[in-house]
């Protein structure tokens, strides 16, 4: 009985993928070289994304205006307990959690 649902489970499996899972099957290897550790190459499944400098100043810039944000409501400062352990002394509560209001 195993046997009979194992081979209906094959028999239907083509016709559930997708158009677009067929780019999923699609290797690519990209290789680095580097004097200390040789040859490192990764293998993916499918092309990376073309990259877009534009988008990406546009999301650090948007990620510093966040940072500095935070940064102004919440005024870090560093101390040290009594092990030597650096801690951050936050002026507001939940700034430990990411509240920058």
């Amino acid at each position: 009985m195993k046997t009979l649902f194992a081979i209906a489970a094959i028999a239907l499996l083509p016709m559930s993928m997708s158009p677009t899972s067929a780019q999923a099957w699609e290797l690519v290897e990209r290789c680095t070289y580097s004097k200390f550790f040789g040859k490192t190459c990764r293998t993916t499944f499918y092309e990376d994304e073309a990259r877009n400098p534009a988008q990406e100043l546009e999301d650090q810039r948007a990620r510093r205006a966040s940072i500095e944000k935070w940064e102004g409501f919440c005024r870090p400062q560093r101390t040290y307990d009594n092990l030597g352990v650096t801690r951050l002394v936050y002026a507001h509560k939940g700034c430990e959690f990411g509240r920058s209001e």
